[in-house]
């Protein structure tokens, strides 16, 4: 594999083996984070926390949401004034020998309101490789590595996507207030009426340009991020699955369990507890 700042090259076609004991949720606490990190695997993390990182010696500044593709034997720094946590995938580098298609990855992505389908894509991986065990070769670890690729080759588009000339500048400051507003707001119910006026624009032409924009109604993106909280809480919490719901801008328990549901495919207390069996079989390995 070859890597060169401020990308790494992927092939096209290739099911990298996912680490199953470095993927999920994890913890970064200041002081504690702010040290140097390599490894023998690529790291893809989705962070949830301001701050700087080098890569090598590429430093990028991070934001809530923000991509970074960490490749192996390539040390990392952080340097974060807050704790908070971000998503993470390990990987392993291609083995392949010689001429394959292949595509040049960012080491570093801002994908505004697009990261929540990002995120879905993340859990996907995750939920497959804990599943798996301590075998990437069992049915649900291809799973995991065949979801790592499609994640790859997401991304990749919409890095291209990303150079695209705006069309105009108001719109794009209209959208990223949008997404301030509802980042804020998560733990209430929210009316789309009342985040379109806080942007100056009406339900209509902001229903429409989000559609357009993102490829799903804003609607579902809240949906979609709400219950990426609700999974991050009923992980690393202990809070009743009441109390989640609550925190997460669905109070009512039946509502919620029936959206979590439709979103991960089993109830949140199921949830829970499937991922607690599983922390305690790796653990005794």
């Amino acid at each position: 594999m070859k890597t060169s700042a401020p990308g790494i090259s992927w092939p096209l076609r290739y099911l990298s083996k996912v680490a199953d004991w470095n993927a999920g949720t994890f913890p970064m606490v200041v002081p504690g984070c702010n040290q140097i990190y390599s490894g023998e695997t690529i790291a893809l993390h989705l962070h949830d926390y301001r701050g700087k990182l080098w890569i090598g010696k590429n430093l990028y500044h991070l934001l809530p949401g923000d991509i970074t593709l960490s490749p192996s034997q390539l040390t990392s720094r952080y340097e974060l004034k807050e704790s908070g946590t971000h998503l993470c995938v390990h990987f392993l580098p291609p083995t392949l020998t010689g001429r394959v298609p292949s595509l040049q990855l960012p080491l570093h992505f801002r994908l505004g309101p697009r990261t929540v389908v990002a995120r879905e894509r993340f859990w996907r991986i995750i939920d497959h490789a804990r599943q798996s065990g301590d075998n990437p070769d069992s049915p649900a670890g291809c799973a995991a590595s065949a979801s790592l690729q499609e994640l790859l080759l997401w991304l990749y588009l919409q890095s291209r996507r990303g150079t695209t000339p705006h069309r105009s500048s108001l719109v794009e400051e209209a959208l990223a207030k949008l997404g301030r507003a509802i980042e804020a707001s998560l733990a209430k119910p929210m009316l789309i009426g009342d985040l379109a006026a806080g942007v100056g624009l009406s339900v209509d032409y902001v229903a429409r340009l989000f559609a357009r924009r993102y490829g799903m109604t804003l609607q579902h993106y809240l949906l979609l991020r709400r219950v990426e909280l609700a999974r991050h809480l009923l992980l690393t919490s202990d809070l009743l699955v009441s109390e989640i719901g609550r925190q997460v801008g669905m109070p009512d328990p039946q509502y919620f369990n029936k959206q979590f549901r439709r979103v991960v495919g089993q109830s949140p207390l199921a949830y829970r507890r499937q991922q607690a069996q599983k922390s305690k079989g790796r653990k005794k390995h």
